[in-house]
């Protein structure tokens, strides 16, 4: 049984173990009568390394076998990375009078945040998705959001997470919303979504133009436009004001044959909270 622990042992010392990124190391070094320091602290994902300063040879082994060295002869070294919070105590098998310790402080929790998509007309919908630094299903986020000109946080919900951590959470913004996520105190970067009035064109004796968003956009100025086909550029066939349903009637007689249709709102138009918008684009087969 020693000589199979030996064999691991040296299949393990001989790697050295890569922490993930700004992750930590620090050093104990060995001497005849004692591990110098005795005792450190570090943080989950840390490696330590031992480092033999003696003349004689020495073996690091853990009390409840969560690592050990082979026999390290002088100027010979081990390191072992730390995945787990505890306190790990050991000593040197060759030596047994010759203990330490180690701490391991867990990460502080941390979570991650994203949308779909950074851009959405409004109403449409956007995931907000994420992992909880633990990767534990069944942890609790909450989900905060701000539509502007809200000054203030305001709760959402409350989700938990799934298997491995991830949560996820669908929203449909109506105007400019930020987004945050909480998770046992700690605040995921915060995300935010811009929109774009949802524009359409109809028609029912005249052409029906309608501009939708989170208010109303009366008085405000669109503009029908036709493709010229020829050029490839889009021509504004009339510029006209919406009512206080944020809709408009215009009568245009358009020529024979297939034409294609759009209606755009500048930024200007839109207002604050919005951004400028196109519609999708109408075909119509005028007879």
């Amino acid at each position: 049984m020693r000589k199979l622990m030996l064999v691991v042992a040296a299949a393990i010392a001989a790697l050295v173990a890569a922490g993930p990124a700004g992750a930590a190391t620090k050093t104990i070094n060995i001497y005849g009568s004692t591990f110098s320091p005795r005792s450190v602290t570090i943080t989950e994902g840390d490696t330590v390394t031992w480092y033999n300063h003696d003349n004689a040879n020495h073996q690091v082994y853990a009390y409840k076998g969560e690592f050990v060295s082979a026999i390290l002869r002088p100027k010979q070294r081990f390191s072992f990375t730390f995945h787990a919070p505890g306190t790990y105590g050991y000593k040197d098998e060759l030596h047994p009078k010759l203990t330490g310790k180690v701490i391991v402080k867990g990460l502080p929790p941390t979570l991650t945040m994203a949308a779909s998509a950074p851009i959405v007309t409004s109403g449409t919908k956007v995931t907000l998705s994420g992992v909880v630094s633990n990767h534990r299903p069944g942890e609790q986020v909450t989900i905060y959001y701000q539509p502007y000109p809200q000054a203030n946080l305001i709760q959402r919900t409350t989700l938990l997470t799934t298997t491995g951590g991830a949560w996820s959470f669908v929203v449909g913004p109506e105007i400019l919303t930020t987004y945050e996520a909480v998770w046992k105190g700690a605040y995921a970067t915060p995300t935010t979504v811009q929109v774009q009035p949802s524009l359409s064109i109809g028609r029912n004796g005249a052409w029906i133009l309608h501009a939708a968003a989170g208010r109303s956009f009366a008085g405000r100025a669109v503009q029908f436009q036709r493709l010229n086909v020829a050029t490839g550029q889009w021509v504004t066939l009339k510029k006209v004001l919406l009512n206080a349903r944020s809709s408009a009637r215009v009568a245009y007689t358009l020529p024979k044959g297939l034409n294609h249709l759009r209606l755009t709102m500048s930024v200007n138009q839109a207002g604050a909270g919005f951004l400028g918008a196109i519609s999708p684009t109408l075909n119509w087969k005028q007879v």
